[in-house]
């Protein structure tokens, strides 16, 4: 049932290739030119043309849901109409676009807002609103009258400067409503961020200027052209601006991650710039103000996670930024909310790891407070619900690497904290699972290394719970099947070296075994592979002296 682009069981329209290949129509409409099918590579007609594929819809309608409010039993199709009229569904104050951050019961709203001070402002100034509005209608009506003369006049002033010309005349207003949806759609980057930066306090164009922006920012050369028109400050001022609106705060981190995708020098700088806008505020409150929107909440950790990424002092301080807006806190809550959604949880442990990041003097900080807030267990949960799905499991791999990290006590507390969580075995099932793919093996044997490290009591018995998982086999496997690849070759020897270390009989045991699946065979090839990495030399050989 799952798409094979973005992971999901997406609700809403099917398309497939002629071939049968199923993926959702808002992947599909994504797709970058020349549109293939991501199963078969078949070239794909044009979107308005493309294939519904209603029997897939109709058997993730079916398949079985619960609401997120009540827990009652039902159907995709059907849940999303209940949840709208469930009793127990949270209700925001009447005034919530005033400020008012209640939420609550139904049962309970009325109440409040009896008390409430936005609400009884909101109350008190209806009337007036009413009567403004009713002036607005008015004036509507005759900005359209001018309109029309305008169009009469301007028939007999041909040219752009006759027509300026015929509206100051007849003192006609600049044509400056709300555009359409599908204008939007139409624009250029720069027309895309003009309508957004007029129009933000529109919702609807808000959404669809986003909408746009993230597209078109899909294409590498369009990301700094977005930023000179100033994209960014746009986009946050329109997160800032619709706080309760989830649509808007959807499509704002979809444009973010964009905007801020690459991390080359100018990367580097629109990220700053963004963060210079706001944008880490704005986006950890989008987390936090709809807890329950999985495809928000996705969209969320991929900003932090591009805005934050960079090794230099600026991207330290990003994400120190972060973790003080209470990002760590919120990426978690996402990652708890929603166990089941794959991509989520791909985008909430990249953003984890990333800002758990750093050798900064904060660093440490970030990671203890990360693991305070239970990230460790919500890291290997995620780890073991997507045994399958390769981008959780090096994303999840890599935050582990990172949350475990440290030689300290405390450093050593959280690699027991991982294995009490069984970490070790779901990142050796990572291995086996994934013998391919570079990224998993690198960070799974990074993670290894790090859980493993320590030579207490406690430290030797998770090196043992690592051997007895299959690890020295599956690291082994890895640097036979990937030669060519450093950090897995560097990773590879790192952890090895952990779970073999010690001198008492079981590590003896571990040492023999690692010499029967031909680990020093493998640490002499990454040697002999490698010789202008330092750090392939060190761990390689370290290895080596160590088995043999």
């Amino acid at each position: 049932m799952e798409c094979p682009i973005c992971l999901e069981v997406q609700d809403g329209p099917q398309h497939q290739c002629r071939e049968g290949h199923v993926y959702c129509a808002s992947c599909d409409s994504n797709l970058r030119a020349p549109r293939r099918c991501p199963e078969c590579r078949m070239a794909l007609g044009p979107l308005n043309q493309a294939i519904r594929c209603r029997s897939h819809e109709e058997r993730i309608a079916a398949l079985p849901a619960a609401c997120s409010h009540c827990g009652l039993a039902t159907t995709r199709g059907e849940v999303a109409a209940h949840e709208q009229d469930c009793p127990q569904r949270p209700r925001a104050c009447a005034a919530a676009e005033a400020g008012c951050a209640w939420s609550g019961l139904l049962a309970d709203k009325a109440a409040h807002e009896a008390t409430c001070p936005f609400a009884v402002c909101q109350r008190m100034m209806a009337p007036l609103v009413a009567e403004m509005r009713a002036e607005n209608s008015q004036l509507r009506a005759e900005n359209e009258r001018l309109r029309s003369r305008v169009a009469a006049l301007e028939a007999g002033e041909a040219g752009e400067e006759g027509g300026r010309r015929v509206r100051q005349r007849v003192g006609a207003a600049p044509h400056d409503a709300p555009p359409s949806n599908a204008a939007v759609q139409a624009m250029d980057v720069a027309a895309a961020t003009a309508a957004l930066r007029v129009h933000v306090s529109d919702s609807r164009v808000a959404a669809a200027a986003c909408k746009r922006l993230e597209e078109l920012c899909m294409e590498d050369q369009n990301e700094q052209v977005a930023a000179d028109a100033g994209a960014i400050e746009a986009i946050v001022a329109a997160l800032q601006a619709h706080p309760q609106e989830a649509e808007v705060q959807a499509e704002g981190c979809a444009a973010l991650t964009n905007v801020c995708f690459v991390n080359d020098a100018a990367g580097r700088a629109r990220k700053q710039r963004a963060v210079a806008a706001g944008a880490i505020e704005a986006v950890v409150a989008a987390l936090q103000a709809h807890p329950q929107v999985a495809g928000l909440q996705q969209r969320g950790c991929a900003a932090l996670t591009n805005v934050c990424s960079g090794d230099d002092a600026a991207g330290r301080a990003r994400k120190q930024r972060a973790v003080a807006a209470g990002a760590i806190e919120a990426v978690l809550a996402a990652l708890q909310a929603h166990p089941q959604v794959a991509g989520l949880q791909q985008r909430g442990c990249a953003a984890l790891g990333n800002v758990c990041s750093g050798d900064d003097a904060a660093g440490p900080a970030r990671i203890q407070r990360a693991a305070d807030a239970g990230a460790i267990e919500a890291v290997v949960a995620a780890l073991q619900a997507h045994p399958q799905v390769e981008g959780v499991q090096q994303h999840i791999c890599a935050a582990l690497v990172n949350v475990c990290s440290g030689t300290d006590a405390a450093g050593r507390a959280r690699s027991q904290r991982a294995a009490d969580a069984g970490a070790i075995e779901a990142v050796v099932a990572a291995l086996q699972a994934h013998p391919q793919e570079a990224g998993v093996q690198q960070h799974g044997c990074a993670a290894l290394g790090n859980v493993c490290y320590g030579d207490d009591a406690v430290g030797l018995a998770r090196k043992q719970r690592a051997a007895d998982a299959g690890a020295i086999e599956a690291v082994v496997a890895a640097m036979q099947a990937l030669p060519e690849v450093e950090e897995v070759q560097e990773m590879g020897c790192w952890a090895l070296r952990n779970v073999c270390f010690g001198t008492d009989a079981s590590a003896r045991a571990r040492r023999q075994r690692a010499v029967t699946a031909r680990a020093p065979e493998a640490a002499t090839a990454a040697l002999q592979a490698h010789p202008e990495n330092a750090a392939v030399q060190e761990e390689g050989q370290q290895l080596r002296d160590l088995l043999v």
